[in-house]
């Protein structure tokens, strides 16, 4: 995963929105992970490294309570002064305040440095930036107690603030080409902003040998959309040969072939768990295939010896004369001898004479007896080998297919390799899940808001936990069992009003046991307030600042336009 300049924003505004002015609480750290919450329901998460993320995520603490021993103790009970991003880098900094017994004030700063393939988080003592701890990279150590270096600055442009002039200067005077140029120079660029903006702009395909004309072209579109910043606070997430990728500005490349999400943080989530997935499945794959392409080489080993073992049993007339001759001149042979000549037993003519190699520890009699053994193997071999070469040719053949199935990916329906994979104990997954799997009814109400009715109980936590916005509302009819159900703000900066509240809470009560009563309770809320209860069955829910509304049960209008 890669964070844009975009993302950064929208991941800046939900941070300031859920942490200014919160205290921590609860830390969580382990090897290149560093997890806090406050007392919101919503905790912090990121993870250095190459694989590294930094998102809120939604739902109760976790991790078991634990004593913070090391340089995570200075974030408990600290408060989130400030969020803010670099202007051009892709680093976000939250200024943290202490306070000590006499009630004085010390000041601390987490710089999280999001930076594509090495995602760094430090805790720096704001007088001085010494650096108190370090997760993700290397060399951690060292760095205790020296002062914080960041990033060297990249010397990046923000189009719609910096001028127009500095970038011309820079396309001109580089022979990187505009697209790379692009990347090279605009802040918080990567190759998928860059398409997306070439796109904006109107520039085709081909882009490296573009003119001043073309450059000046690039620049409008990128001022346009860094100007315009995170329009809606949603987010976009879409496929890329085998990999994801995400983003809070709108692909319109793609046109429409991408999900959207109502937070970058919730992309970022399904990102990382779709990314984890497919590692997981990739990992699996690998070890099929390992498995297999083992089972082919001892397969072909045995093969070829099957077959040497068969041309050595075309030996058995030979061996068959040997021993018949030594048994017909056993009395006249001394022992002690390793070669012999005698008379060809099996010549008509009597004046063949066969040489015959003999083991010199072993009297005459044990060689013929050794040569007429062999006989005989060589007798079960010419029955029993044609059969067994046969089958293994063509289960080497079978090891082949499958081995072409696990690397195009279309195994999983073939029985017979999933049979032989659960005998040498690789489990088969009974299903395959590619995230939530929910289809909640969709209505509308009489003033446009759309509203989501959970099916089930597993729907309705789907719903609820994994596809619904913080500050969506959530009702749910007060005292029966029934479905979750959630308004969708999809953007919206105002409240809903009385006529759409009643209308949501009347679904809730529909779509309820007590459906059948003239007028019931129906309990709302905002999202975030709803919580699962650990161990709670599915559909239980826990919620605080609920508010009630009586209302009759109604169902509304079939929404089928989707999302």
């Amino acid at each position: 995963m890669a964070f844009d300049h975009f993302s950064i924003q929208a991941l800046t505004y939900e941070l300031q929105a859920r942490l200014e002015g919160a205290v921590i609480q609860r830390v969580f750290t382990q090897d290149n992970t560093l997890c806090f919450a406050s007392d919101n329901p919503e905790w912090v998460c990121g993870v250095g490294g190459r694989n590294g993320f930094l998102c809120l995520r939604d739902g109760p603490w976790p991790y078991a309570s634990s004593l913070a021993r090391g340089p995570e103790k200075y974030l408990v009970q600290a408060r989130v002064v400030q969020v803010v991003a670099e202007r051009t880098e892709r680093i976000l900094r939250l200024r943290l305040e202490r306070k000590d017994s006499q009630d004085r004030s010390s000041y601390g700063i987490l710089v999280c440095e999001l930076i594509p393939a090495k995602i760094q988080f430090y805790l720096l003592r704001e007088q001085g930036m010494e650096v108190l701890g370090k997760w993700g990279g290397t060399q951690e150590r060292s760095q205790m107690g020296k002062s914080y270096k960041p990033p060297r600055a990249g010397g990046r442009l923000l189009p719609g603030e910096d001028a127009q002039s500095a970038w011309q200067a820079l396309v001109s005077e580089s022979e990187l080409g505009l697209e790379k140029g692009a990347r090279r120079w605009f802040a918080g660029a990567d190759p998928d902003l860059v398409r997306e903006l070439w796109y904006r702009a109107g520039l085709g395909e081909d882009g490296e040998g573009r003119g001043p004309e073309s450059a000046n072209v690039l620049w409008q579109a990128a001022a346009k959309a860094y100007g315009r910043g995170v329009e809606n606070g949603e987010a976009y997430v879409w496929s890329d040969g085998d990999r994801m990728r995400y983003s809070a500005l709108e692909p319109r490349r793609l046109k429409g072939e991408c999900e959207r999400f109502a937070s970058i943080s919730k992309a970022i989530q399904v990102v990382q768990e779709r990314d984890k997935s497919q590692a997981r499945q990739r990992s699996r794959h690998q070890k099929i295939r390992s498995q297999l392409v083992q089972a082919l080489k001892k397969g072909r080993r045995r093969l070829q010896a099957m077959q040497l073992d068969l041309e050595e049993a075309a030996q058995i007339g030979e061996f068959e004369k040997k021993g018949n001759t030594l048994l017909a001149n056993i009395a006249h042979l001394a022992g002690g001898r390793s070669i012999v000549e005698l008379q060809d037993v099996f010549d008509p003519t009597g004046r063949a004479l066969l040489r015959i190699e003999l083991n010199p520890d072993r009297s005459p009699a044990e060689n013929a007896v050794r040569y007429l053994k062999s006989v005989k193997k060589f007798k079960r071999r010419r029955e029993i080998l044609p059969g067994r070469i046969a089958d293994l040719a063509q289960q080497c053949a079978r090891y082949e297919d499958w081995i072409g199935e696990v690397e195009g990916d279309n195994w999983q329906h073939d029985q017979e390799l999933r049979h032989w994979l659960e005998n040498r104990g690789i489990p088969m997954d009974r299903a395959r899940r590619a995230g939530p799997s929910a289809h909640p009814r969709r209505y509308r109400t009489s003033t446009g808001w759309s509203v989501w009715a959970g099916r089930n109980n597993k729907e309705n936590d789907v719903l609820t936990h994994k596809m619904s916005a913080q500050n969506d509302l959530w009702f749910h009819a007060h005292g029966y069992p029934g479905s979750h159900v959630v308004l969708r703000r999809e953007g919206r900066k105002e409240e809903p009003d009385k006529q759409t509240l009643q209308e949501a809470a009347a679904l809730a009560a529909f779509w309820s046991k007590g459906k059948t009563a003239k007028k019931i309770s129906v309990v709302y809320t905002l999202v975030k307030y709803v919580t699962k209860p650990r161990g709670g069955a599915p559909g239980h829910a826990l919620l605080r600042r609920e508010k009630a509304i009586v209302v009759e049960p109604f169902l509304l209008s079939e929404d089928n336009k989707g999302i």
